[in-house]
């Protein structure tokens, strides 16, 4: 009678399947996520401020692109919110020319405009504002913070007046 209590506190019955049961507790691996870099830095370092509209362009696609694939990302990095954050304030505050009130000197009216880029402008325009938006909502809040995002959103929102403004060349 011994010997029966050994052997089934010890798993040799017939009764038990240790294969399934470890099993159970390890459960089943999942393979390594695939980290896709991303390139967060938005001007690349030779460009302070975007010297023409397709600059500009290209420099809100790229600051768009690099931000949504952080913040897809956001479980594998860390402070991948604040670094998204950082990439579309810089974007919208450094990289982009402040409109002017003369319009010779104001560098969103003072070329000719296509209608396309204008739209492309304004689209680019509103997507680094809701990637601003939403990673933001997710870092925690402060004064600075809040000052931040309101500094950022009224730069985002005179560019993209002066842009709605430019009476395009082939309307």
């Amino acid at each position: 009678r011994g010997s029966q209590r050994a052997s089934r506190a010890s798993g040799a019955s017939g009764g038990d399947n240790f294969k399934e049961v470890e099993k159970k507790l390890i459960g089943t691996s999942k393979p390594d996520p695939i980290l896709i870099p991303s390139a967060v830095t938005t001007p690349p370092p030779e460009i302070q401020v975007a010297r023409d509209l397709e600059e500009a362009g290209r420099l809100l696609r790229r600051c768009c692109d690099a931000a949504s694939i952080l913040l897809q990302q956001r479980t594998l990095v860390k402070n991948a919110a604040a670094i998204a954050a950082a990439s579309c304030q810089h974007a919208l505050t450094v990289t982009l020319p402040f409109p002017s009130t003369d319009p010779s000197k104001c560098f969103w009216r003072k070329g000719p405009m296509r209608r396309e880029t204008q739209t492309n402008l304004l689209t680019l325009l509103q997507r680094v504002c809701k990637t601003y938006q939403s990673a933001t909502a997710v870092v925690q809040g402060s004064r600075g913070l809040l000052g931040s995002r309101s500094v950022t959103f009224a730069c985002a929102v005179c560019v993209a007046d002066a842009v709605a403004r430019v009476k395009c060349e082939d309307d």
